[in-house]
């Protein structure tokens, strides 16, 4: 039986043709032609989807979103998770979401109070996953843990912290969260040490290939896919 898999992402996994229409796409015809992409088989989600003998149900990716904030784009809003569903209710999800809240320095955690606040990092991510799970209660949920990056041919150097935040923090928020609520952890940076680009953040063709390579290891080792490392 084919399984219908979406994608919740930011600029990395978006593609222009195949997101919700008005959804911020970095991918658009001249970006991929200058990234080395011919077409959309080439970005990392279409590739894993092919590794898991998949389609394509919806990639709600929206470039430049976070998974932190109070309105649409953040990824908990509820039209970003609404909008993970296609002509079916998706099979899988896969997020691969927090690149940008690190990028843009925004703050990991309260420091008091016991209500939830989506403008931190932990409790977006738990009120994102709350939302999946209330509104896909059967799909299996796999949370992409980000990887770092290198800029081709160039002497770049990952910047490991941020507005004086670890990159680590934000990655044990999602490593924490995703097992809180029962879903499953692709820890990418276990998988591979980094994915190219050209800038620093997008993944060029290379880069999308390294990031699916990461993607099928991990889901190898979950034993969602028969075949990658570990299996």
């Amino acid at each position: 039986m084919t399984r219908n898999i979406s994608i919740l992402g930011d600029s990395i996994s978006t593609y222009e043709g195949y997101n919700p229409a008005g959804y911020a796409v970095f991918y658009d015809s001249a970006c991929a032609v200058r990234n080395g992409m011919r077409s959309v088989y080439d970005t990392w989600w279409a590739q894993v989807i092919r590794s898991m003998g998949g389609m394509l149900c919806s990639n709600g990716s929206y470039s430049g979103s976070t998974v932190s904030g109070y309105r649409f784009p953040a990824g908990c809003s509820e039209q970003r998770v609404n909008a993970l569903r296609g002509k079916y209710d998706p099979d899988i999800i896969l997020i691969y979401l927090g690149f940008n809240d690190f990028g843009m320095g925004l703050p990991l955690r309260r420091l008091s109070g016991s209500k939830r606040d989506p403008y931190f990092f932990e409790d977006a991510y738990d009120i994102m996953l709350e939302r999946i799970r209330k509104t896909y209660p059967s799909a299996l949920v796999i949370c992409g843990v980000p990887m770092r990056t290198v800029i081709r041919d160039s002497s770049f150097t990952f910047p490991e912290y941020f507005a004086g935040l670890p990159f680590e923090d934000y990655l044990n928020v999602i490593r924490r969260v995703s097992y809180q609520y029962g879903c499953l952890t692709a820890d990418l940076n276990t998988a591979a040490d980094h994915y190219t680009t050209l800038d620093g953040t997008h993944p060029d063709v290379l880069g999308h290939a390294e990031l699916a390579q990461a993607w099928i290891s991990c889901l190898g080792k979950l034993r969602v896919i028969q075949g990658g490392n570990g299996q």
